[in-house]
């Protein structure tokens, strides 16, 4: 027998080799996969310090060191990679901040099904996440991909390209918007907006003076200044009569109806009276109303729950809804109870945990209890 076989089959008995089989679905194995795919995962905000843009994690500790070009424009990850500057031209870092691709583009967007606009020169066209040009930048202007489609202009008129950059519906619009998730796009012939299908077939004929994008089945169109909606087949499922008219959102819609804000639902039946000064889209469950030009909250059955009372307000993120009382910014949440007093002069909704604020020009971030992550920081 081949003694060099037997010792090793021994040794693998004992544990003291492992086989190449039994490595590849070993639970150590996996446990590292499982961690490279929660680190992929794992939020990171944009932060400033000594002027200079970095990343943080939910719990405040640094993980890309402050280095780049700072605007309150700075973006999250998106797809493993984001956009940073040096020098006023745009590049891209990984996750650990490595430069991924040298800055050299006037604008760099987010990234949508693992492309990115970028320009340079006045011409437009995409990147992926490894920083390689996907689709040359050949276009007057590009949107971002939707549904496997980009709306690009070129030649004054719009079109849209697949994934390969090729063309795959005519530049023959006006406008055109992006596809929704029903292959639905709006697009604008002359002064009028319709819709088309993926293969450029018209679904909806441009005879309205305006399409909005689709929010739960249905989209706000104008005829002779009046709003209704249509659904997706392009049909008229709410007749146009309303001065004017928010998107869907948890089945109700705000529409005007002389100087007076109510709700309709889905089959154009007011839902909530018109009783309201303005109004907004429902966000976990309450929408902001206006009365005497103060701001509270209803419920999708039009009850006032939290009473108008603030300068100003704004839908529930995570539970907490940023308030105006005077001119500072704090936060309630649906009990009314004010979790976190007014202070900021600027904030944002929180978003994987955090909220952005701002006093005096410097810029920190706040976990929904009110304490500060990141400090306030210029």
């Amino acid at each position: 027998m081949n003694y060099s076989i037997l010792l090793l089959l021994i040794l693998t008995t004992f544990g003291i080799v492992s086989s190449p089989t039994l490595a590849q679905n070993s639970p150590s194995q996996e446990l590292l996969e499982s961690q490279e795919q929660a680190e992929q995962k794992k939020a990171l905000f944009p932060v400033l310090k000594d002027g200079k843009l970095g990343y943080i994690d939910r719990e405040g500790n640094i993980e890309i060191e402050p280095q780049f070009m700072f605007s309150l424009a700075a973006r999250r990850f998106s797809e493993g990679v984001a956009a940073i500057a040096i020098d006023g031209k745009g590049g891209l870092i990984d996750r650990r901040g490595n430069l991924i691709l040298e800055p050299q583009f006037e604008h760099i967007g987010e990234f949508f099904e693992g492309l990115a606009q970028v320009s340079q020169g006045g011409e437009n066209g995409f990147i992926n996440s490894t920083g390689e040009i996907a689709i040359s930048l050949r276009f007057e202007a590009v949107r971002d991909f939707s549904g496997g489609l980009a709306a690009v202009k070129i030649g004054g008129k719009w079109g849209f390209i697949d994934r390969l950059g090729e063309m795959i519906i005519e530049a023959r619009f006006d406008d055109a918007l992006d596809f929704n998730s029903k292959g639905l796009a709006t697009i604008k012939i002359g002064e009028r907006w319709g819709a088309i299908d993926k293969m450029g077939a018209t679904i909806v004929t441009p005879r309205f003076e305006r399409i909005l994008p689709f929010h739960e089945g249905l989209a706000a169109i104008k005829i002779d200044s009046q709003w209704g909606f249509i659904n997706e087949n392009g049909e008229m499922a709410i007749a146009p009569q309303f001065q004017r008219v928010g998107n869907f959102s948890e089945g109700l819609a705000y529409i005007s109806s002389g100087d007076r804000v109510g709700y309709i639902n889905r089959q154009g039946e007011m839902a909530i009276e018109p009783e309201f000064e303005e109004g907004g889209d429902f966000s976990e469950g309450l929408a902001i109303v206006s009365l005497d030009k103060k701001w509270g909250f209803i419920n999708t059955e039009g009850e006032i729950v939290i009473y108008p009372k603030y300068n100003a307000a704004w839908g529930f993120s995570e539970g907490l809804a940023r308030i105006k009382s005077g001119k500072k910014i704090g936060f309630i949440n649906s009990e009314e109870e004010l979790i976190i007093l007014p202070q900021f002069q600027g904030a944002s909704d929180f978003v994987d945990g955090l909220a952005r604020v701002e006093i005096n020009g410097r810029i920190g971030y706040i976990d929904r209890t009110g304490r500060f992550i990141w400090p306030l920081t210029n």
